[in-house]
């Protein structure tokens, strides 16, 4: 991990700009609230900030203006936990555009939270307040996206999870966008002889597809999101000092913006737009 400023003074770090999806479950909000709490714990004088690409104030954009208005210098970091739309194309856009509006803005961009050993330590840790021991098989739960990098992420983080806590297999599943979907997940390692399955929420917040993931798991044990757990909040500045350093690393080779996949060859070069917040002016 790359070290923090060693003087986090306000007027002299940049600010930290939490981008979050947003959602309409109070509950989402409330573990976003946990979330800037231990981040501002674990490093105090930074200024810490959240906004949202959609559902819920502030905006993207809304967010920036403000930052702009006070003349401070940002990192904007998503609280996504792969790279699909939303950190591919509309915060870039949201940037941009923001940088646009405002000439002297001096904004940064992190990268987004995974895959990371910290959030399958995280994952460990949930399945451990659920009760779930390692011989119990796993499904990792996540949204789904039309992106495949995003969807070979979620792939690869149920292998690494697997190969962290040994013991039974961990599935990767999909909550929206594409398959396997949960109940068929929990039907193929019932079909390999497992009778004892949990499943592992890959989200940050609570909110409507967490909440599909619970009755998708139809009574087996389901762990509770990610987004308020140490381990995310230590990830968080980790990504914020990678940005600091210029260090933000991506493996764009298999990015439907640069590689011509089929059916989505019109992707290839596409410009980044801002996602259309329901806060934002016309």
């Amino acid at each position: 991990m790359l070290p923090l400023p060693t003087r986090l003074r306000a007027d002299l770090a940049p600010a930290l700009l939490l981008v979050a999806h947003g959602s309409r479950d109070p509950a989402a909000a409330q573990t976003h609230a946990r979330l800037v709490r231990l981040v501002g714990e674990s490093a105090p004088g930074l200024e810490v900030a959240l906004c949202h690409v959609d559902h819920t104030e502030p905006s993207v954009s809304g967010a920036l203006d403000g930052f702009a208005a006070a003349g401070r210098e940002v990192v904007a970091m998503p609280l996504l936990l792969s790279a699909a739309a939303h950190s591919k194309g509309d915060i870039p856009g949201a940037l941009q555009a923001a940088a646009a509006r405002h000439g002297g803005l001096r904004v940064r961009y992190a990268g987004v939270l995974g895959p990371h050993p910290l959030l399958l330590s995280a994952l460990v840790g949930r399945l451990a307040e659920a009760g779930v021991d390692d011989e119990s098989a796993v499904v990792l739960a996540a949204a789904g996206s039309a992106d495949p990098d995003a969807n070979a992420d979620v792939a690869r983080t149920a292998r690494l999870l697997w190969e962290w806590r040994g013991g039974a297999p961990v599935e990767a599943a999909y909550a929206s966008a594409t398959v396997p979907t949960v109940a068929e997940a929990v039907d193929r390692l019932r079909r390999l002889g497992h009778d004892r399955i949990a499943v592992a929420s890959y989200f940050l917040a609570p909110g409507r597809l967490p909440s599909a993931v619970r009755t998708a798991a139809g009574g087996l044990p389901v762990t509770a999101p990610l987004g308020d757990t140490r381990g995310v909040a230590a990830l968080v500045l980790e990504r914020y000092a990678e940005s600091l350093a210029g260090h933000v690393a991506a493996n764009c080779d298999t990015c439907q913006h640069r590689t011509p996949w089929p059916g989505r060859e019109h992707r290839v070069g596409a410009p980044q737009q801002p996602h259309r917040h329901p806060a934002d002016p016309a």
